[in-house]
């Protein structure tokens, strides 16, 4: 009997598989690649061929851990009479079935090799992939080789630059990505966006009003004098209160309008990691580890797709599913199908979406548990749901008109609320029914909508609870969330759907990036310093539009369209001419003889410096620079420039410094700003900051802290906010004026005395009788607590004696919601211009989702 040996990725597909195939096949895996580039720089032997055409020849190595498999697969070759290579369906499955190819062929050379390819583990679909072989597909070989070297060629000429030019904590382990770059780019850019953003208040107005027995609701005012309200003061927002007091409410028009609302398609590798950050919380490289057990189980098909195909025997399948579960109703009568709007060849156009193998396996009685439960009850709903009829609503919307006798302006308010009339796909699917946010996958409450609208007709008088105004800011960018950042990333064309979990890993296991609360916020001390550098010296190369030309350009090869080395050549022409304006020059060597000549005048040098286990000594550092540069006769830019640095710190010894630097061209190589902080005098301020307490919650001066701690020197504009800091802080210290006269020199307009204001103690004081504060309210990621909030700005007032205007606005709003518990109200109203006692609403009424209304909308 011939044998065959199939060969898979993974170790936990051997068993199944065999067990698919039977006797005649002996199933092993390679446990992934098995060959790759050598860490050395010269892994790619580059030969030029011509003006501006190369060839590229990579140079690959069995890796060290994967000797013994292949030497086990070597072995296997021998015994069986046919090979077949079934590595996962995609260009690395691709390039991995090649590098098998070539290693297994030199020890069987007269054996046929065949490639297979399967989308999902099942019985019928192994078996139909073995019964049907190809071979490698080269093409996509060359693509996948296309992308190694580029990102090889990028990294190993980039990331020493960053060395070079960067300084920051373990600066050796920067480095440069091809994709990770750009993405760390996109991450910098809102960062700035966010900065520069300045919120401006306004107000929205409402009306809660009821029916009869029927439970109140909110509705907001959509119109004054025919025009959109754009109400930015608290005093205009007073006038319109004062204006619609007193009137009537009267509902003018009625309307009801049908929607069909039709399926979303079933998920792709983007959408699957969205949604699962979005309703799971799980991280894109979780959801990818998650999606490949699953897989592996046989549960669903390959979840590296961008591809909204499903087999017609898969349509079949959830067809019988729907009508059997649901009803015939429940199923449309011609199949949904969704186009990808991208047409172009990438590494997962030809697969199906990513789908349950057997739709019959409801996520109940896959005996799952924990994130895989989690994420294939996410993929079942959604196939299912993407092979259902539309859901049909009506959507009722009520405009309603204040009337009274001399009321200044005409204004009309609006509530809506959405009846489901049939409810389609979203028996399966529970999608909110607000829009989720662009950046975050979060939805937010749309101020119209309602939870319900009592039966309303033209012309009928509702009851007033009250009047209301809402003061809100602006929303300006926000941070990047995982999710958004891989929406981001494809919606842009670069990378691919088996890049983009692994690019936003990088990105935080170099510490470019910090997740928190679901964001990604880039860290100033490398991934901005990274970013802003690559940016200002190599911008065309890390831009998107580049880059995701690159990934059009992998496309090409793949679809046979264009060589590799072809599509290669033109990117290694516009590399090295972009890298030929990084190149700093050495510095002349009359310059650093006479600079070492200058630090030879230098007597008395500062006592050496410990912190942690590093010792900085100035002395020492000039001496070993000195004796390497009389054994090599050269010293680097940056060395030339710390050399300079040092002889300004010193420069009261040296003689006539300025000229002397300015003769050999160096009077501008150290501006006023340049000069590092005294390590001295940082330390100084961080015992102070310790003795304030509470000071290094502050992600600002956390990051400085970890910088000085480091053994990396502040800017001396980083020492003047910190300095500043310190002394605004330190007000409550007895020895608060020695504190500011040691660090005053480090702030340009020194330091401001702020006098105690007894309205800030009495109106603080005023909260003190609150005894029920009223429920702390999650609202997306920010948590509203009244107590909280006051005693943050009791433990703020106690250290800088002085609050800002915006907070005591915010103070006074609150004394203004727990005015029933403060005695003697009245009297407090006028003195501090509070606003007047309300009226006691008649009654308590509960609106969207349960919630108690407030003061405020």
């Amino acid at each position: 009997m011939s044998k065959k040996l199939l060969i898979v990725e993974s170790p936990t597909k051997e068993k199944t598989i065999a067990h698919y195939l039977g006797p005649d096949f002996i199933v092993k895996s390679s446990v992934g690649h098995i060959r790759d580039l050598p860490k050395k720089s010269d892994a790619i032997k580059i030969t030029k061929v011509g003006e501006n055409q190369w060839k590229f020849d990579p140079i690959y190595v069995v890796s060290e851990e994967k000797k013994k498999v292949v030497a086990g697969l070597k072995a296997a070759v021998k015994d069986v009479d046919a090979v077949y290579l079934a590595s996962d369906p995609d260009r690395e499955g691709e390039a991995i079935a090649w590098h098998l190819q070539e290693i297994l062929k030199k020890v069987a050379p007269d054996k046929p090799f065949y490639r297979v390819t399967y989308n999902e583990i099942t019985k019928n679909a192994v078996q139909n992939a073995v019964q049907h072989p190809g071979a490698v597909n080269l093409s996509l070989v060359d693509a996948q080789q296309a992308r190694r070297i580029l990102d090889r060629i990028v990294g190993y000429k980039v990331s020493p630059l960053l060395w070079s030019n960067i300084s920051c904590p373990n600066s050796k382990t920067l480095s440069a990505g091809r994709v990770q770059s750009v993405a760390l780019r996109l991450l910098v850019e809102r960062q700035r966006a966010i900065e520069a953003f300045v919120p401006e208040p306004y107000y929205v107005l409402g009306v809660e009003a009821e029916k009869g027995s029927y439970p109140s609701f909110v509705a907001r005012l959509a119109r004054i004098d025919e025009k959109k309200p754009e109400i930015t003061s608290r005093q205009m927002a007073d006038n319109t209160l004062l204006d619609l007091s007193g009137s009537k409410l009267v509902v003018a028009d009625v309307k009801a309008q049908k929607r069909r609302r039709r399926p979303v398609p079933p998920f792709m590798t983007s959408s699957m990691q969205q949604a699962a950050s979005s309703f799971l919380a799980m991280s894109p490289g979780r959801t990818m580890k998650v999606a490949q057990q699953l897989f592996e189980m046989g549960l669903i098909t390959y979840m590296r797709t961008d591809s909204f195909n499903v087999s017609e025997d898969a349509r079949q399948a959830a067809k019988n599913f729907i009508v059997n579960a649901f009803g015939a109703n429940y199923y449309p009568e011609k199949p949904n199908f969704y186009n990808n709007p991208k047409s172009q060849v990438k590494d997962g156009g030809a697969h199906e979406a990513i789908r349950p193998t057997d739709v019959q396996k409801t996520p109940q009685n896959c005996g799952l548990s924990g994130a895989e439960f989690k994420l294939y009850d996410l993929i079942w709903r959604r196939f299912v749901a993407s092979q259902m009829i539309e859901a049909q609503t009506t959507i009722r919307t009520a405009v309603f008109e204040p009337r009274k006798l001399g009321i200044a302006h005409a204004y009309s308010f609006s509530a809506s609320t959405t009846d489901i009339d049939f409810d389609g796909f979203l028996k399966v699917l529970k999608l909110p029914t607000h829009k989720p946010t662009s950046d975050t996958g979060e939805t937010e409450e749309e101020d119209d909508d309602v939870a319900a609208l009592p039966p309303l007709t033209v012309g009928e008088e509702l009851t007033v609870i009250r009047w209301v105004s809402d003061e809100k800011l602006t929303k300006g960018p926000k941070h990047y969330t995982e999710a958004s950042l891989v929406k981001a990333l494809e919606d842009n064309g670069v990378g691919r759907p088996s890049t983009y979990a692994a690019t936003v890993e990088t990105l935080k296991l170099r510490k470019y990036a910090v997740s928190e609360k679901r964001q990604l916020t880039p860290t100033p001390d490398r991934g901005i310093l990274v970013s802003d550098w690559l940016t200002k010296k190599l911008d065309p190369l890390f831009n998107v539009g580049f880059t995701a030309q690159m990934e059009a350009n992998l496309d090409r090869i793949e679809a046979n369209e264009e060589s590799m080395n072809e599509m290669l050549s033109a990117f290694y022409a516009t590399f090295l001419k972009e890298l030929e304006t990084t190149e700093t020059p050495p510095p002349e060597q009359r310059q650093i003889d006479l600079v070492l000549d200058l630090l030879s005048e230098v007597t008395t040098w500062k006592a050496p410096l410990k912190i942690n286990n590093r010792v900085y000594d100035d002395h020492a550092f000039v001496d070993k620079t000195r004796a390497q540069y009389a054994k090599h006769k050269t010293l680097t830019a940056k060395q030339l420039d710390i050399l300079v640095r040092l002889a300004m710190v010193y420069k009261e010894q040296i003689h006539d410094i300025d000229q002397r630097l300015a003769d050999v061209g160096l009077s501008s190589a150290v501006p006023p700003s340049a000069p590092k902080a005294d390590m001295d005098v940082v330390a100084y301020c961080f015992e102070v900051l310790d003795r304030i307490g509470g000071m290094m919650s502050n992600p600002f001066l956390k990051s400085l802290r970890e910088q000085f701690e480091q053994g990396r020197l502040l800017t001396m504009k980083q020492l003047s906010v910190l300095a500043r800091t310190v002394g605004d802080n330190a007000t409550h210290l007895p020895d608060v004026d020695e504190i500011r006269q040691k660090l005053v020199k480090f702030v340009p307009d020194g330091f401001k005395n702020n006098v105690v204001d007894p309205a800030v103690v009495e109106l603080l004081s005023l909260l003190d009788h609150v005894q029920t504060w009223r429920p702390v309210i999650q609202k997306g990621r920010k948590k509203y607590d009244d107590h909280d909030f006051i005693e943050s700005l009791k433990e703020q007032y106690d250290r800088r004696h002085s609050l800002s205007a915006r907070q005591m606005m915010a103070l006074k709003r609150v004394i203004e919601a727990y005015q029933d518990q403060i005695p003697d109200y009245e009297k407090y109203q006028k003195l501090y211009d509070l606003s007047a006692p309300a009226e006691k609403p008649k009654t308590t009424r509960r609106s969207r989702g349960g919630r108690k209304k407030r003061d405020e909308m």
